[in-house]
């Protein structure tokens, strides 16, 4: 066991005597190939590896996925049988299969609808819908509305543009490529709103993470003023929990991406490493604290209070902050190529797109596979970014998201 398992709370006692590689008993229990039951779209039987004529109820709401095991009950993580319900999930979407998946109508979810005529479009002919339960006229193209190009192309620009690409010279690649026209400003805003889209879909998904986070900060060019982006990466899966831009660095600032981090995945860390920064300690006090036990290392309890914060005195320290010291130069390999950004909103919109793009669809090269797969969230190996736009805007009308205003709010002190 672990220095950081051995402060773990009495409470957290499932979580010290779970599985180290989450990942190897899942894909085992999908291999047999019996053991998970479909109830309804939304509801898993599988079956207890410890205890065989038991069936554990696996269930998804609203993004959130839960389990009736005692794991789950106990340490709110996502157990195993949930990662394999995912994994089998995952497998079945990327099999190739011959069936037409059924149109659901826009208006009233019902799929009793039939073919009404096609509409032709200059990037091609979209099958138009009607629906025998409401009467309501429809294009096949859920999650897509009001878009004249088709969703892969859409996936397209979104993929180049992370990669590294400007823009301007996506604008050329569709017009001598696919011979389509369109606007560089409508390729920005592709990548603004259904960049955000997808990372809102990413945090409904509950990532498992590791008992140890990383914390820093880095500068970027705002319309010619220095702003500050944070972010917060877990150890083990190298997942990016949160990203945030602030003007300052005060202790408002400071909590702002630790509460993002929180909403992305039910796990808590019990190590959150930082550099020197003054406001770090109480932020991640506030944020991310608690009431101490007696399993608590009493070097980090003060007056009855646990924080996990842990200050890395430099980068020649046992424990240091190098993991996300090296992410900031990956990011900032895909931010020197836009030449800076317009404004805060639309700098977080195109960063929480680029979070989606590292956790999601880029190989990590130590990992090899996605920050994603290895926190539970598979994607296939298909085009993860139409994989992932098909899953973030299938349950209807996408929300309107304004990349020229700031959408994320800071939490109250």
């Amino acid at each position: 066991m672990t220095e950081a398992a051995e402060r773990m709370s009495e409470a957290d006692w499932w979580r010290s005597h779970s599985w180290t590689d989450q990942r190897t008993p899942a894909l085992a229990i999908v291999a047999r190939g019996d053991q998970i039951r479909t109830l309804d779209p939304a509801t898993y039987s599988v079956r207890s590896q410890s205890h065989p004529e038991e069936a554990h109820t696996v269930s998804q709401e609203g993004g959130r996925w839960s389990c009736d095991c005692a794991f789950f009950s106990s340490a709110r993580m996502t157990c195993i049988h949930i990662l394999a319900v995912r994994f089998r999930n995952g497998l079945q979407e990327n099999a190739p299969t011959h069936s037409v998946p059924a149109v659901v109508c826009e208006s009233c979810r019902s799929t009793d609808v039939i073919r009404k005529g096609v509409r032709r479009n200059k990037s091609g002919d979209v099958m138009l819908y009607l629906c025998s339960t409401c009467g309501r006229r429809f294009a096949g193209r859920e999650g897509f509305h009001n878009r004249r190009a088709d969703p892969e192309k859409i996936a397209l620009a979104l993929d180049l543009y992370f990669r590294g690409m400007s823009v301007r010279k996506i604008q050329e690649h569709f017009r001598q490529v696919h011979q389509l026209k369109v606007s560089h400003v409508t390729v920005y805003r592709w990548v603004a709103h259904f960049g955000k889209i997808a990372a809102e879909w990413m945090d409904a998904q509950g990532a498992r993470t590791s008992d140890r986070w990383h914390v820093d900060e880095t500068v970027v060019g705002v319309n010619g003023i220095n702003k500050y982006l944070w972010n917060v990466l877990d150890h083990e899966t190298r997942f990016l929990l949160a990203t945030h831009v602030s003007r300052g660095r005060n202790l408002k600032d400071t909590r702002a991406p630790l509460h993002k981090a929180k909403e992305a995945t039910p796990d808590r860390p019990v190590d959150v490493l930082t550099d020197g920064m003054q406001t770090y300690p109480e932020a991640v006090s506030k944020e991310l604290g608690r009431r101490a036990t007696p399993f608590d290392d009493p070097r980090l309890v003060r007056r009855g209070w646990f924080s996990p914060h842990r200050r890395v005195p430099s980068i020649r320290a046992k424990e240091s902050n190098n993991r996300i010291e090296r992410f900031h130069g990956t990011e900032k390999e895909r931010v020197k190529v836009m030449r800076g950004f317009d404004n805060d909103g639309g700098t977080s919109a195109l960063m929480e797109g680029f979070r989606a793009h590292y956790n999601l669809v880029k190989d990590h090269q130590t990992l090899g596979m996605t920050p994603g797969e290895a926190a539970g969230i598979p994607t296939g190996d298909g085009f993860r970014w139409m994989t992932v736009l098909r899953e973030a805007t299938k349950t209807g009308k996408t929300r309107n998201v304004t990349p020229v205003e700031e959408n994320s709010e800071d939490p109250k002190s």
